[in-house]
Parts: structure tokens; sequence; C-alpha cells
């Protein structure tokens, strides 16, 4: 008869580190879960801004009037602005438009308020100041007039509604398709390959090793960028 007598206590040890190892993981994504979130909201917000900047070098008949004058696309010269505000479960993005500065040509003074009129197709009237006589270039001829004007939409059909369009394309098509997959942020996270790279060494240390790779794997891929 054979009697075989095994010491457990080195397994024991490993299938414990396992365990915590496993918990500490699950740690470390619920702590990694804001910072993740903060950082795609940050990373999707410039995406955004990119996005709107082509469209609007592709289309300045439509999106002009949410830049300063002449300068279609130019980020420095935008008049929006968004904000992001990340928790662990949602992202909200809020926007505004900003006051322009710029004068355009046969003008004195800005139209301030242009991108939030002309996108909302807000009506205007124009007077004249200093002055009893209005006057303003129509189609090339100078028109004088000492009557009190109403334009009924400063933008015209093309601009009314189009900021809005775009940032809607953006959010409901170009966000999911386009963004993240082609980033490798949705395969980075269908499958959490840090638990696996550092599964040995949570055998041996168990849950600090587990919470130290959950974080990791809560961070956006290096070198993402808008594709």
């Amino acid at each position: 008869m054979i009697n075989v007598k095994m010491d457990t206590k080195q397994l024991n040890k490993i299938l414990g580190n396992t365990v915590s190892y496993s918990f500490g993981f699950l740690e470390g994504t619920e702590i990694g879960q804001i910072q993740f979130n903060t950082e795609l909201a940050e990373f999707i917000k410039e995406a955004l801004y990119k996005y709107i900047d082509t469209h609007a070098r592709m289309n300045p008949e439509s999106l002009h009037h949410v830049y300063e004058w002449n300068c279609v696309g130019q980020s420095s010269d935008r008049l929006f602005e968004f904000k992001a505000q990340a928790s662990k479960r949602v992202i909200k993005f809020t926007g505004k438009f900003l006051q322009s500065k710029s004068i355009s040509e046969g003008s004195s003074e800005p139209f301030s308020d242009k991108a939030n009129i002309m996108e909302n197709k807000i009506s205007i009237t124009i007077e004249p100041k200093n002055s009893s006589v209005l006057v303003f270039e129509d189609d090339g001829e100078t028109i004088f007039t000492s009557k009190t004007i109403e334009i009924s939409n400063p933008g015209g059909d093309a601009v009314a509604g189009s900021f809005s369009s775009v940032v809607n394309s953006f959010f409901n098509n170009y966000l999911t398709a386009g963004i993240l997959k082609g980033a490798g942020i949705f395969e980075s996270l269908s499958y959490p390959k840090d638990y696996s790279i550092n599964f040995s060494g949570g055998t041996k240390n168990g849950k600090t090793v587990g919470i130290k790779a959950g974080k990791k794997y809560m961070s956006l891929p290096k070198g993402v960028e808008m594709q």
C-alpha cells in the first residue's frame, strides 16, 4: 500500500491570491471608471470640434455663421464651445454659442450674436443709428432708406439649423461607427488583456496587482486620435 502526503499550503496560497487578484481587478476597474470617462469625454469633445471644422470647410455656405467672418473652419475662430462632464455612468456634453468680435465687410460694428441668430432663424430689425438714413448693399447696389428693415431669416435657408444638424450627425452616426471603432476603443474593452497579462503576478501578490491591472484596463488605448 502506497501512502502519499501532499502539502497543499503553497497551492492554497496561489488559489487565494488568484481570487484576491480577480476581486482586485474588478475594484481597479471601478476606481478607474471616472478617469476613463473623463479621458473619453475629452477625446470625444476634441473629435467633435474637428468634425465640425472639417464640415465647415467643406460647406462654408451653411456653417459660416458659427465662425468669425472669413474664417470658416478655423479652430481659433469658432463661435461655439462645448464642455464635457463625466461621472461613473454618464458623460454629459453641453454647448453654447460665443459672441462674435469681428466686423464684416461694409459694417462698422460686430454682429455679436450672429451664430445664435442665424442658426435659430431669429428675425432681426435694422434701423438707422446716428442718422435718419440707412445705407446698405444689396446685390452690388447701394440702397438708401429711412425705413426700418426686418430680416426674417438672417442667414438664409442653408444656414438655419445646419450647426445642430452636424452635431446630431456626429453623435448619432459618426461617433460610434467612426471615432470609437476606428480608435480601437471597442476592441480594447471587449477583451481585458491586462487581466491575463498580469495574471501570473496576481497569483503571487494578489489584490494589489489586480487593482493596478484593472485601472490600466480602464484607460484609453495609447495614441488614439480622430480617424
